[in-house]
């Protein structure tokens, strides 16, 4: 029996709710040549079931005990069979034509390592939101956050092998954006121009039950990003510039006059021209959440 070409890996924990949809969504990519490997983390409710009925000869089910999100990835990057691994979470959908143009990337560039994708938001929140492009540009917003949307993407598994690459048990909660900017020093960086996924919004996510955990991991790795490129900076600091407090008018104006420049003077430092893009990007969002949420700033 010939290898496949992808293995999709997608760990699940009492996911019965919505795995369903996460499954149909990728036997109905166009590209066929894929092994479908889920991680069942020793679930409780009906996800057994619902994976021992669901009929199609690519997947493949690998259950354990209880491990947790990390020790689950880890496992489902030691069992993939395929040259490429794409992710997908057992909440989420893959968009049509995802995995065929994320191997045509890896195709035209050999040095390719990890290939993201833009994404729809769906749930509790809609809309599109945009990645870096280019790998100047995804190195360039490591300093700021992760450049790649985990359950958008593909990665080369000889890469993460060959460069003792893996999801790190101590950066939980952020175990992608340390994984990627591991990547980043064994090849090249990107995500498709167009939609890859959609991504589920809704309150029992991780980015919801641990959203300060997960930001105070984001801000170390960012740190850790800055001093690889010869910057100290503390996470205080970091923090104040990439998650300022507060909301409505008067918060952003003063975000936009004191802290704005200092985030486009830490891009141009750490990467230049891209550096200063993703600077003005991330500038911008962060203006627009300060504008969405109303009282003063603390």
């Amino acid at each position: 029996m010939s290898l496949p070409v992808v293995t999709v890996l997608m760990p699940v924990h009492n996911g019965a709710e919505h795995l369903l949809a996460a499954l149909d969504s990728v036997v109905a990519q166009d590209f066929a040549d894929f092994e479908l490997l889920v991680v069942d983390d020793g679930s409780d409710d009906d996800t057994p079931e619902i994976l021992a009925g669901y009929d199609d000869p690519r997947l493949r089910v690998l259950r354990l005990e209880r491990t947790g999100l990390i020790g689950a990835l880890n496992r489902g990057l030691d069992e993939a069979r395929g040259e490429l691994i794409a992710r997908l979470d057992a909440d989420d959908a893959m968009l049509p034509g995802r995995l065929g143009r994320q191997v045509e990337q890896f195709r035209r560039d050999p040095r390719l390592v990890a290939c993201g994708a833009d994404y729809l938001l769906f749930g509790a929140a809609e809309g599109v939101v945009r990645t870096p492009r280019s790998d100047a540009d995804c190195r360039a917003h490591l300093v700021f956050g992760s450049p790649i949307a985990h359950p958008a993407v593909m990665l080369r598994a000889g890469a993460l092998r060959a460069g003792g690459v893996r999801y790190r048990a101590d950066y939980p909660h952020a175990e992608d954006f340390k994984l990627f900017s591991e990547l980043a020093e064994v090849g090249t960086l990107a995500n498709l121009a167009e939609p890859g996924l959609r991504y589920r919004v809704h309150a029992g996510q991780i980015s919801q039950l641990e959203a300060g955990p997960q930001r105070a991991m984001h801000l170390r790795i960012c740190a850790e990003n800055l001093a690889a490129r010869g910057i100290t900076m503390s996470v205080e600091k970091l923090e104040r510039l990439l998650w300022p407090c507060g909301g409505g008018l008067l918060a952003a104006l003063r975000y936009a006059l004191r802290s704005l420049p200092e985030v486009v003077l830490l891009g141009w430092r750490s990467n230049r021209a891209a550096g200063v893009r993703q600077a003005l990007i991330v500038g911008r969002e962060r203006l627009r959440a300060l504008l969405s949420r109303s009282g003063a700033a603390s």
